[in-house]
């Protein structure tokens, strides 16, 4: 789990994203908030984890005061969940959800550049479900899948061309469908992009790691 902060103000008010990652299936989880408490972490950790899913044995997080508080650490006791803290010079513990993470700030920060675009906080969820819907090429599936046991679902394409053109709330109700039908291709054209360049980033720098090895490999020729 990993917070996402500080964020320009929704209209909903919200100023932080919260987002819960599965190491097993790699689903993701994401909550907007106004009030970033450790109490209110804990409501929210409840409230989207514990009554979906259960208790998970193990709780992965950085060292942020709101997960390391009385509080959080209380509530993980009460609901017999371990607690582990990412020692902050092993970072890469936690790189899965780095790279969600990067995705879903990406797109919530190019959508926060528009002084007219004031609901991040919905191009959030639409984000995590394009990421949760998406091939893993890690695992071979969705994390949708493995989580679910199923693919999603998404009828939106077969709604749209079942309905034919009329008037009243039947024209409304096509507009809607192919409106969320756009953005939901939109969102995961995104999320496969982001997806594409993060991979193709950490491999430059794997890259450029292993040539710097190289050349300080190679011994210095003295001056003859």
């Amino acid at each position: 789990m990993d917070f996402v902060i500080p964020l320009p103000k929704t209209r909903r008010g919200n100023t932080a994203l919260l987002l819960f990652q599965c190491s097993f299936t790699g689903f993701v989880i994401a909550k907007a908030m106004f009030d970033t408490s450790a109490f209110r972490v804990a409501q929210v950790f409840e409230e989207c984890v514990y009554r979906r899913f259960g208790v998970p044995s193990l709780i992965r997080h950085d060292r942020d005061p709101r997960f390391m508080s009385e509080v959080f650490q209380a509530f993980t006791e009460m609901i017999q969940s371990r607690s582990r803290a990412t020692l902050s010079y092993r970072s890469q513990v936690n790189g899965q959800q780095e790279r969600s993470v990067k995705s879903v700030i990406t797109s919530v920060r190019v959508c926060a550049e528009d002084p007219l675009q004031q609901d991040w906080d919905k191009i959030a969820e639409k984000l995590v479900f394009a990421i949760n819907t998406s091939q893993d090429t890690t695992r071979k599936e969705t994390p949708f899948y493995l989580v679910h046991g199923w693919d999603a679902q998404t009828t939106l394409r077969a709604m749209t061309s079942s309905l034919k053109r009329g008037s009243g709330r039947q024209s409304d109700a096509l507009a809607w469908r192919r409106d969320v039908n756009r953005q939901h291709e939109m969102a995961l054209t995104m999320a496969k992009g982001y997806q594409a360049a993060e991979k193709q980033r950490r491999a430059k720098e794997h890259n450029e790691a292993l040539s710097r090895l190289d050349k300080a490999a190679v011994p210095r020729q003295g001056l003859g």
